[in-house]
């Protein structure tokens, strides 16, 4: 007799705005508990764009491929974040719009089979359910969130993730993403380089005007930075109208070689510095909180390795895990895991329990693929073995290492690598220069064997994604993956993760006796990570590898025609991105129009910059209206000088009941200047018969105010004009003319 089998279901995960790291996630499981996989791709891997701001129906494709799912309508739930409001559709309502959102809006799912979670619940799903632990401690820490959260605890216990505390508008993730863009001029995605920039300016004078307060969860750095957001569809709109976001003016570097300057260089220790004196605050606060011994950390903060081991061993914790994509590209996945172990209509049919050992979460190329390729470009190649290999990479020769699926996350694992021999001290520059065509200061890592790693490392705990950086031991041994200051990331390899990578290098390590190869990422500067043969191919073409493996073949670089073989293949490789694209817009999208798209793009950005400069004035001269409609006795909380323009910008501010204020700034110097009103001290706010309401003026400090006000536990209403979205009225009503009001 034949049994029917348990019904095969899926959840897609997907983020709801436009964002660096678009990518998506399936889940699949069975309701007998025997299936649980899942797949999940960065979008920038497949249209060969990095960080693209698009919307992910390559991912999504991809992913539903990988399943052979023929039909969204197949798909059973799709769990995305939120921004700034709790929904799928335009989630930030000051954001620029684009053509991301117009395919959102034309996505052709089911509305009912969306949920939308917060942001930084989906980096702690990420992390938590794959970290093996029974219970964590979880900290996120991010550049912002969803209502502009930068870090947040959570205690996690079985299936259960609570929330324990939240802070947002500043904190040290924005700090050093700020530092990185608007003084380093690295870019999106530049951190890194900052981390890696960071140990040439020890020595050289502090730069920086940087020491943040830190209380508990609350990181603030109010003193050095202005508060979020920094950017909306006003900059989008004039370049001119992107806000500073320092208190202090900083030069700006011009171009790369001036970086190792001792200014620029000396910016970036300090801001590391700075870091990681935050991140063992933060991991000392939260274990006292939640009394766990396990520590989880994503967030793109968690990117970094050199804070990521400083914190951990500053700590009480015994065990710490790092998701391997802990930056926003882990958001897919982290929204899918939460979707399986949350979403109600799955609690009977959730059986299962997540099992991640390693990050290699994209599809496999068969053999038949590769030597198709070959054949169609006329690509001379050979069978090779690990002991062939090893002994390549022993003569100092450079490899690209292509095997299996592709790893999730920015780091490359051993199955998208370019691989060097250790032991060369000329092999960073020579990577640097002729293979990744990057900044000189860059370092490179080791992948070493577990068993081997103490000998080498001052590490005592695996580091399978890279995400620890330790002392070498000796340095003398291994210089090509030892930097400045003598440590490096590591990345620990075990058979029973690793595979052919782990044989290869304990190949190489019979051969030279030494148990690690260098492995970077295979790409080359300014381009993703290879995806596919085809990928490999070409980044090999445009760089001076020697060799290229792909699963069991191997090309030799002198025996190919290098300019020709990638000029055809770009040409093939861009033709069939945009044809994948239409056939995709053709199968997930509804009635995609382009003219429409133009249409829905301008006049959602029109609403978009009247909500970035205009609604919060719109809503508090309506809510004015009603004060003065019952007369109520309005207590303001706030600045001075942000009183003065609510009297002078504000239609019929003047006339409002106004009792008093309380200087929320009294200390200040620039803030002496007396009103027309009588003022009153902070303690003097529990005089409830005082007031009606609580008016916040202050756009700078109006969420420590809130903070303020909450300890108070005010029982009265509390007005606040602005939200997460909204831009400063000091820098949008500067120009329009002042009520004369009669003090």
């Amino acid at each position: 007799m034949i049994q029917n089998k348990k019904k095969i279901r899926y959840i897609l995960g997907v983020q709801s705005f436009a964002n660096a790291d678009s990518g998506a996630c399936i889940l699949r499981f069975s309701e007998d508990g025997k299936i649980l996989d899942f797949v999940a791709i960065s979008e920038e891997r497949l249209i060969r764009k990095k960080f693209p701001y698009t919307f992910p129906i390559h991912s999504i494709g991809y992913c539903m491929d990988y399943y052979n799912i023929k039909s969204l309508s197949e798909i059973d739930l799709l769990v995305s974040d939120y921004i700034r409001k709790d929904r799928w559709f335009i989630s930030g309502p000051s954001f620029n719009v684009s053509d991301f959102d117009y395919k959102k809006i034309k996505f052709d799912f089911d509305p009912k089979k969306i949920i939308t979670i917060r942001h930084h619940l989906a980096h702690a799903a990420s992390v938590y359910y794959t970290s093996g632990f029974d219970n964590a401690a979880t900290l996120i820490l991010d550049g912002n969130g969803s209502e502009l959260e930068t870090t947040t605890y959570y205690f996690c216990i079985g299936n259960e993730i609570t929330t324990k505390e939240s802070y947002r508008a500043r904190g040290i993730g924005i700090a050093y993403g700020q530092v990185t863009s608007r003084i380093l001029n690295l870019g999106t995605g530049g951190e890194g380089k900052t981390m890696g920039l960071a140990p040439y300016g020890k020595d050289h004078p502090k730069v920086l005007k940087i020491s943040g307060e830190l209380d508990g969860i609350k990181n603030n750095f109010a003193k050095f930075m202005k508060r979020m957001p920094f950017s909306d569809v006003l900059n989008q709109i004039d370049e001119k109208n992107r806000i500073y976001p320092f208190k202090t003016e900083y030069k700006k570097c011009q171009n790369k070689d001036e970086l190792l300057q001792p200014y620029f260089s000396r910016v970036a220790y300090d801001i590391q510095e700075e870091t990681e004196r935050v991140m063992k605050h933060l991991a000392s606060d939260i274990y006292h909180k939640t009394n766990s011994k396990n520590l989880c950390v994503a967030g793109g903060v968690a990117l970094n390795s050199v804070a990521n081991k400083k914190m951990f061993d500053s700590s009480n914790f015994e065990k710490i895990f790092v998701f391997p994509a802990c930056s926003d590209a882990g958001i897919p996945f982290g929204l899918a895991m939460w979707g399986y172990y949350n979403a109600p209509q799955f609690k009977e049919t959730r059986k299962g329990k997540i099992q991640f050992k390693h990050a290699y979460t994209g599809k496999t190329y068969s053999a038949e693929h590769i030597q198709k390729m070959f054949q169609r470009f006329k690509i001379n190649y050979k069978k090779t073995n690990v002991k062939h290999i090893a002994n390549l990479l022993s003569q100092g020769k450079i490899i690209g290492w292509f095997q299996g699926g592709s790893e999730y996350g920015p780091r490359s694992l051993g199955h998208r690598s370019i691989l060097a021999d250790p032991r060369d001290p000329t092999m960073k520059d020579i990577l640097n220069i002729k293979v990744k065509h990057r900044e000189t200061f860059r370092p490179f890592a080791p992948s070493v064997l577990l068993e081997n790693c103490e000998e080498f490392f001052d590490l005592e705990c695996e580091s399978p994604f890279m995400l620890l950086v330790a002392d070498v031991k000796k340095p003398n041994i291994v210089p090509a993956i030892t930097h400045v200051d003598g440590t490096a990331r590591v990345q620990t390899v075990t058979k029973e993760d690793n595979g052919r990578f782990f044989d290869l290098i304990q190949e190489f390590k019979n051969q030279t006796g030494v148990p690690m190869i260098l492995n970077t990422s295979f790409n080359d500067a300014g381009e993703p990570i290879v995806e596919t043969p085809e990928d490999a191919m070409i980044c090999f073409c445009n760089t001076d590898m020697d060799y290229l493996v792909l699963e069991d073949f191997i090309i030799d670089a002198v025996s190919i025609d290098k300019k020709n073989i990638v000029k055809e293949m770009e040409i093939e490789r861009s033709k069939r991105i945009k044809e994948n694209e239409q056939e995709l817009i053709s199968k997930l999208l509804k009635n995609y129009d382009n003219n429409e798209k133009d249409v829905f793009i301008n006049e959602c950005n029109k609403m978009a910059e009247w909500n970035a400069k205009y609604r919060s004035k719109y809503e508090l001269e309506k809510k004015i209206e009603e004060w003065k409609k019952y007369n109520k006795k309005i207590l303001i909380v706030g600045t001075i000088d942000h009183i003065e323009l609510l009297l002078k910008k504000i239609n019929g501010f003047y006339a409002l009941n106004i009792v008093g204020y309380v200087n929320y700034e009294a200390d200040s110097e620039v803030n002496s200047t007396e009103l027309p009103f009588s003022r009153y001290e902070l303690d003097e706010i529990k005089n409830y018969s005082l007031y009606d309401d609580i008016l916040i003026s202050s756009y700078e400090y109006m969420y420590e105010i809130l903070d303020l006000l909450e300890s108070y536990d005010i029982k009265k209403p509390i007005y606040q004009i602005y939200d997460d979205s909204s831009r400063d009225l000091a820098n949008v009503l500067d120009k329009q003319p002042e009520f004369q009001v009669n003090c």
